[in-house]
């Protein structure tokens, strides 16, 4: 008992010894300060009004904290009732906000919104010093509701809610000359309903639900950056990166107005990725095990559609760069099925295969681009078909995968671009490279579509000459093209087109 005894009288005696450095980290009034400096740097166009500010031995209370923000044509007004931070011996603050914060939206177009944000079991906590704060959040349950909704056609009648269930996260934001902000946060799950009568009298029911929720990423950016400028967001000093990820999801989705419609869909785990910074923008998502089954009293059948995974990348530079960066096109469509009703609209003799049908595409390169395509003007002029905005430096073919209705097309290449020579081929850089495609099933699918009528067979002959022209046989029905540029030459299987 006395070891016991001593030891904690160590103990005691440390924590005493120590405290006086945790106490001083941060101070209510500090976190106070910060979460006002924050709301200026990043919330371009708002303003911050509030009630009574008492503060009372490292308490601060804040009274009818009110954010209203107008842009654009659209004004958006939150209320916090009553913020209380209050400091700990720790060095600590809590932060606890009323229960129900309303939000109200208007614009011009007379659409008018409602909301409120309710949550229960929050308890959210400031740590570290004022010019480097930690949050860590944790809540039982957010719900966002729509109390009501009016737009110019009128007023949507129902129940509109966003549920978040078993919240947690951590969130840091470093300030200085360059403002650093990290996230991590978890959810249990996301809940969705949305049922409602519209003004048309179309009664709406939308429900949902998402398990497994993850999200984490990082920003930085300099103390005077404008939010709301595209051009400092996007090829500029701010960079930022991120990821979600989800487990599996269901929806029943019902429509009853001028016309009927009833369908569910679910999907399992997906993710996503993506990151902003001098090089450009990049985007990655996928999604896997996706299932759609619908039905409409405008259509004779059901519809229904499955898919092992679906994914969509895409990375490009958007601002002009100095030097190349890289670009990348992803396309993921794997094992994609439909039922036999919608083949029957096509195929009514099941003369095709109907099995599961893939399409992937993965290309990249690296491009210097020599304007903004994120600037109205200069983005308009490329839209009008004038040239490349840059040079394109490279260009790889990692995947070309096509498996369907008999059909199996893969094909690989890389190609380099000499941006000094745009004579030998008019209006582009000459390239350098090989590619490669292999194609099994092709004459077999023309004989199919002559078959079923839809290609009639003297217009057939021309595709198979254009094969025969261009690809020699490696197999039964199996046909591969090596497509080559040297020299300003073309050749196709060593055979020279141009």
């Amino acid at each position: 008992m006395k070891t016991t005894y001593a030891l904690r009288t160590g103990a005691c005696l440390s924590a005493l010894l120590f405290a006086p450095a945790a106490w001083a980290d941060v101070t209510a009034q500090q976190v106070w300060e910060a979460w006002q400096a924050s709301i200026s740097d990043t919330a371009n166009g708002a303003s911050v009004t509030t009630g009574n500010v008492a503060e009372d031995n490292n308490t601060v209370t804040v009274t009818d904290f009110a954010l209203t923000s107008d842009t654009e044509g659209t004004n958006v007004n939150m209320t916090i009732p009553q913020i209380v931070f209050a400091g700990a011996d720790d060095g600590t603050v809590a932060i606890t906000l009323t229960d129900t914060v309303p939000v109200s939206i208007t614009s011009d177009d007379g659409t008018e919104i409602q909301m409120s944000v309710t949550a229960e079991g929050v308890d959210i906590k400031a740590s570290g010093t004022p010019e480097d704060l930690t949050y860590d959040v944790a809540a039982d349950e957010y719900v966002i509701s729509i109390d009501s909704l009016t737009s110019s056609e009128g007023e949507v009648i129902g129940d509109m809610m966003v549920t978040l269930k078993g919240l947690s996260g951590t969130s840091s934001v470093t300030s200085g000359d360059v403002q650093d902000t990290t996230y991590d946060v978890t959810a249990n799950a996301i809940d969705l309903l949305f049922d409602v009568v519209t003004p048309d009298n179309t009664s709406l029911m939308v429900s949902g639900k998402i398990d497994g929720i993850a999200s984490a990423g990082r920003s930085s950016a300099p103390a005077d950056l404008d939010y709301s400028d595209p051009a400092a967001m996007f090829g500029g000093d701010y960079t930022a990166e991120g990821s979600y990820s989800s487990g599996p999801s269901a929806y029943i989705i019902a429509v009853d107005g001028t016309s009927q419609m009833n369908g569910t869909s679910t999907s399992g785990p997906g993710t996503l990725t993506f990151s902003v910074g001098k090089q450009g923008l990049s985007y990655e998502a996928k999604v896997t095990d996706v299932t759609a089954d619908l039905t409409s009293s405008e259509m004779p059948f059901p519809f229904r559609l499955s898919a092992t995974s679906y994914g969509f990348g895409l990375t490009a530079p958007v601002a002009p760069t100095d030097t190349p960066a890289p670009f990348r096109l992803l396309v993921d469509l794997t094992d994609v099925t439909v039922n036999d009703e919608i083949w029957a609209m096509f195929d009514p003799a099941a003369n095709l295969p109907r099995d599961p049908a893939t399409v992937r595409l993965d290309v990249t390169g690296a491009a210097q681009l020599d304007v903004s395509v994120i600037d109205t003007a200069q983005a308009a002029n490329l839209a009008d078909g004038n040239g490349f905005p840059g040079k394109l430096q490279s260009l790889s073919l990692n995947e070309l995968t096509i498996d369907a209705v008999g059909l199996s097309v893969d094909g690989t290449g890389e190609f380099t671009f000499d941006n000094t020579d745009t004579t030998t081929f008019p209006g582009m850089p000459r390239p350098e490279g090989k590619a490669t495609i292999n194609v099994v099933g092709a004459n077999a699918l023309i004989d199919k579509l002559i078959a079923m009528g839809l290609i009639p067979a003297e217009q057939a002959m021309m595709p198979r000459m254009m094969l025969g022209m261009f690809a020699k046989p490696t197999g039964d029905d199996a046909l591969q093209s090596v497509i080559e540029v040297k020299d300003g030459q073309v050749l196709a299987n060593g055979q020279r087109i141009r």
